[in-house]
């Protein structure tokens, strides 16, 4: 029996695991108190990494589908090579537009997996491409590329520095806060309340991170952040409390901002976001205040209809 060092790959921050192998099968797994990152912390879905490779319904072989719908295991050469037939067959008779290819998730957190799979679609010349950031987050991906010219910066909070932590749409017990990755946020916002912090989560349910040391929930009506930070983002200005000096150096079309929040005041959105008009500019003020204050989103906000929008309203505050 020998232990191996491995790790979780279901999310960002592939928290470190040790898996127990004995004649070659794996016969447990647990959070790996060595890792310089993770440092013994892993959430339910890596400790059940084992439960997932051992579940009856994983298609581990090829199988290839019987006219009658049942499934029949092939070959991994056999499958290989229908499938390249096919795909030529559907290359040249309709081209790659014809093809869409799909890329599951724990293949972003494989060293190999994208640079092997974006060559692959290169050389056929497929240039549709979904995943599960297609559905959760390519808000940010348009936002980002709109804002900062591409679409791989994505500023993050420091949670070990901040003094005002404002949450959209996300519960980190839950998700991990995604394109944060960090692999234990709730015990970073804990310490961070712990020594003064505010943090407050804009969600419009009962999420389960909220408690004792953790910060309080905001709740609003669903799918209304963009009129909530449109309202902070007009009593922040409408006020002064900009950092002017910031602006004039690193900012730009700032009246065009201004033009675009006036038309949300608190008082004109608080009957849509369901949270009073002057609470939103108190939470406005203190956010505005704060030394050092930062704001993040996730998929809750990513997902709704003006996701990108919101994104952008969170690079302006």
């Amino acid at each position: 029996m020998s232990e191996v060092s491995t790790f979780c790959k279901v999310c960002e921050p592939a928290c470190g695991l040790v898996a127990t192998v004995e004649d070659g099968e794996i016969k447990s797994v647990r959070p790996d108190r060595d890792h310089p990152v993770s440092k013994g912390f892993a959430c339910q879905k890596g400790i059940a990494s084992l439960d997932v490779h051992r579940d009856p319904d994983r298609v581990s072989r090829p199988q290839r589908r019987r006219a009658d719908g049942s499934f029949e295991e092939i070959p991994w050469d056999t499958a290989t090579q229908e499938i390249a037939d096919k795909l030529r067959e559907i290359l040249d008779e309709d081209g790659p537009e014809a093809i869409v290819a799909y890329l599951g998730n724990p293949g972003a957190f494989n060293t190999f997996s994208g640079p092997a799979v974006g060559s692959f679609l290169g050389q056929l010349g497929i240039r549709k491409v979904f995943s599960s950031g297609t559905q959760d987050c390519s808000n940010k991906f348009a936002g980002s590329e709109a804002v900062f010219g591409t679409s791989t910066c994505h500023p993050v909070p420091d949670i070990e520095h901040t003094d005002h932590l404002l949450l959209f749409g996300e519960n980190p017990r839950v998700s991990k806060m995604s394109f944060f990755s960090i692999p234990d946020p709730v015990s970073e916002i804990r310490r961070a309340v712990k020594r003064g912090a505010t943090v407050r989560y804009v969600n419009p349910r009962r999420i389960e991170d909220p408690g004792a040391g953790t910060g309080e929930v905001i709740q609003i009506r669903p799918d209304t952040d963009v009129y909530f930070m449109a309202a902070l983002l007009e009593t922040i200005l409408g006020e002064g409390l900009e950092d002017s000096a910031v602006v004039a150096a690193h900012g730009s079309r700032l009246e065009g901002l201004r033009s675009f929040v006036a038309a949300y005041p608190p008082d004109r959105v608080a009957g849509v976001v369901g949270i009073p008009a002057e609470d939103i500019r108190r939470l406005a003020r203190e956010f505005a205040t704060a030394p050092r204050a930062s704001v993040h989103m996730s998929t809750g906000t990513n997902m709704g209809r003006q996701g990108t929008i919101a994104y952008w309203l969170l690079f302006m505050l």
